[in-house]
Order: structure tokens, then sequence, then C-alpha cells
């Protein structure tokens, strides 16, 4: 009887060891995957807030006009998409999306470059007509980019 409750005793403290042990590893996941959803977390957010530094950039360059407004507001639509998509449905950047979407059927670099020189001039026409037309807006919008306070990045 004795040596059965000395094996049943034996049994047990090798059960709880494995037990601890599992629980232990069990703990150690937890905590590792807690750290690596903060630095998912935190990569996120600096991405996140690299897009809208660059977004700022661009935006500044247009207002100083050292980018064609075209060209700026296509690299704005692909920026905004990226940080959030909800900004296409914001009222502050109408002229912005409503130039892009006016403007993305042209072709750019070597699309353009394969064109003869009777149809670039006829879209740079119609690309000079859009941005003459668009410019006050699409440069007040710019502006508002410049300190404008995405929701993604401000939650609250």
């Amino acid at each position: 009887m004795t040596l059965l409750l000395i094996a049943a005793a034996i049994v047990l403290i090798v059960l709880s060891a494995v037990a601890g042990h599992y629980l232990w590893q069990v703990r150690q996941m937890k905590r590792k995957q807690a750290e690596q959803i903060k630095q998912n977390q935190a990569a996120w957010r600096e991405h996140q807030e690299e897009l809208a530094k660059d977004l700022r950039f661009i935006a500044n360059a247009m207002v100083q006009g050292q980018c064609e407004l075209t060209e700026g507001c296509m690299r704005l639509q692909y920026l905004m998409d990226k940080l959030d998509e909800e900004l296409k449905n914001k009222t502050e950047f109408h002229r912005i999306h409503q130039h892009y979407a006016e403007t993305r059927h042209m072709p750019t670099h070597e699309a353009y470059k394969a064109l003869d020189r009777k149809a670039q001039f006829k879209l740079d026409n119609e690309r000079f007509r859009l941005e003459d037309k668009n410019r006050e807006g699409i440069l007040e919008e710019a502006s508002t980019l410049l300190s404008y306070r995405f929701e993604r990045l401000n939650p609250n």
C-alpha cells in the first residue's frame, strides 16, 4: 500500500511539473504575442505618420508652385487611399478627388511619351484647361492638408 501511495505521489508530482511547464510556456507565448502586437501597432502608426508627412510634403509643393496640380492630385489621391480610404468622402478634399477623377485616364511617363505630338498636345491642352478650372479649389484643399488632423492618426 505504501508503495502504491509513493507511486501515486510521484505521478502527481511529475504531472504537476509537466502542467507547470506548459503553463509557463503559454504565459511566455502570450507575453511574446503582446509584444509583437505592440511592435506591429507601432510600425503601423509609424507608416501612417509617414504617409501623412508625405501628403503634407506634396501639398506644400503644390501650394509653393513646385509641383504641377495634376501630378500632385495623382500623388495625393494615392497617398490618401493608403492612409485612409474615407478621405475620398471628405468634402474638404472634393476638388482634389474631382480633378484626379477627371485626369486619371491620361497616360503618364512612357505611355505619354509613346503618343505622337498631336495627341500629346491635345492631352496637354485638356490638362491645362482642367488645372485652370480647378486651380483655386485644389490649392485651398492642399493648404488645408498642411495642418489637417487625420482621424486615423488622432482617433479621439
